[in-house]
């Protein structure tokens, strides 16, 4: 495909998401009709409106991308666009706060899960 080609598809991922990321870079070099696809996905399940409002689902991306321990770029990339997006920098924080307890306790609880089943304690009924 044409470099024009790449760098509209890039400017329109651009525009529907508020920001573009070296993947996104990396996946038009090298498989653009499959970036369409992709993109197709994205306007259905992310950047379209359907009930819940932009500003919250880029929240939910937060606290999910932070969870799971995503790249910080691609974390403030979903900052970046729920600030513009109307959320104060108060809500954006209260969304990370919110992932402290389920993910800490996850990892404690499969920890301990593991410790139970290899040591035989805990495990009485």
């Amino acid at each position: 495909m044409a470099s024009d080609d790449k760098e509209e598809m890039l400017k329109q991922m651009a525009e529907n998401r508020g920001y573009t990321l070296e993947m996104h870079r990396i996946m038009a070099e090298v498989d653009i009709e499959w970036v369409g696809k992709y993109n197709q996905f994205i306007e259905a399940t992310y950047t379209g409106q359907r009930t819940l409002d932009r500003k919250t689902k880029e929240l939910l991306q937060v606290a999910v991308e932070a969870a799971l321990r995503a790249d910080v770029d691609q974390i403030q990339a979903h900052i970046r666009v729920a600030l513009q997006e109307g959320a104060t920098p108060t809500e954006v924080l209260e969304a990370l706060q919110c992932v402290i307890m389920p993910m800490g306790a996850l990892a404690y609880r499969r920890g301990l899960q593991a410790w139970s089943a290899e040591t035989g304690i805990g495990l009485e009924k």
